[in-house]
């Protein structure tokens, strides 16, 4: 067997895997059985509910794979006010029935729990029971840590295991208050700072509260891989998965999805959700453009031949930072 296990970026393809191996210990779990006490309905329950959580974190997050998808790690980008998935309580009563107000409590105590400070959350781990479990646990976080290290920001956990409070405290993790889900089960809210520590290694640096203040990346330091058009921005804001991915693979490479003003203008006319525009202009890897005083004759112009305002920006910034434009209409 090699040192190591390569990990890879999941896709929405690889949503039903991920399910299925987070359904296992869930459905197993106290938390699992107060929330569906039906056994023969569990498995199926939990799963729909997961399946919303993973969706949504595949549009507003990333979620990692051993390349063997023995296991998974799913991720949220919580840099701001995350709204819920698109339809939630309508998906969630039609999946949960009767214990719908259960997994509503759920979401509150969680939610209470939960820090304010932008961060990002690791929403679902787990690991098939294989050969060499621990060791694949390991690689996982490790990798998945690292990703997640890019933007500076702190990672937050809940341990609800023994297990897993100690493989989380291996990899740099720190408890605090615990606090009981229900069901009766302990859970341990956990933090990580960039750089705090390493697996196998003692840090010097001491471990930072969650109140204090983290810097991120600068933009000015990466380069602008797409321009979103006015077409792509509505579609976003209507929860389409095929803009999701296509800037999630944008921040993979360490790169930047521009944002023409004009376009988030015209999209808000057009009346899209603008809580959703704000969770775009917000994502840790949007670069809002605006029109270079000095280009107003080359905005003219593109505006004369498109007859739309909106449609020249975008074909100007296209042209300034030399790349594509993302269109819902292609």
């Amino acid at each position: 067997m090699s040192n190591t296990l390569p990990v890879c970026r999941a896709r929405w393809g690889d949503i039903p895997e991920i399910v299925d191996l987070v359904v296992g210990p869930f459905a197993e779990s106290a938390v699992g059985a107060w929330l569906v006490p039906e056994g023969r309905r569990r498995r199926d329950v939990l799963a729909a509910v997961i399946r919303v959580w993973t969706e949504h974190a595949l549009l507003f997050g990333e979620a990692y794979l051993l390349q063997d998808h023995s296991a998974a790690a799913v991720w949220l980008h919580r840099y701001g006010p995350v709204p819920p998935p698109k339809g939630y309580g309508e998906r969630l009563a039609v999946a949960c029935g009767d214990y719908l107000d259960r997994f509503l409590h759920l979401d509150d105590v969680l939610r209470a729990h939960r820090p304010a400070d932008p961060h990002n959350h690791l929403a679902f781990f787990s690991v098939a029971p294989v050969p060499h479990r621990t060791r694949r646990a390991a690689t996982l976080l490790a990798t998945s840590n690292a990703r997640m290290g890019h933007a500076l920001l702190p990672t937050y956990a809940e341990a609800t295991t023994s297990a897993e409070l100690d493989l989380y405290t291996r990899h740099g993790y720190v408890p605090h208050e615990p606090f009981s889900l229900p069901g009766g089960t302990t859970t341990y809210p956990m933090w990580r700072f960039p750089g705090q520590r390493k697996p196998g290694r003692r840090s010097s640096a001491r471990a930072r509260h969650p109140d204090q203040p983290v810097r991120t990346r600068p933009l000015n330091e990466r380069s602008i891989r797409v321009i979103l058009d006015t077409s792509a921005m509505l579609a976003f804001a209507n929860g389409s998965l095929a803009v999701g991915e296509a800037i999630a693979a944008v921040a993979d490479e360490g790169c930047l999805f521009g944002l023409p003003v004009a376009c988030l203008a015209e999209a808000s006319r057009s009346g899209a959700d603008l809580t959703r525009l704000d969770l775009l202009v917000n994502h840790p890897a949007a670069a809002v453009l605006t029109v270079d005083p000095f280009n107003w004759r080359a905005l003219a112009v593109s505006c004369r031949e498109t007859g739309q305002l909106d449609t020249a920006a975008a074909l100007l910034a296209a042209a300034d930072h030399d790349c594509a434009i993302l269109s819902a209409h292609t």
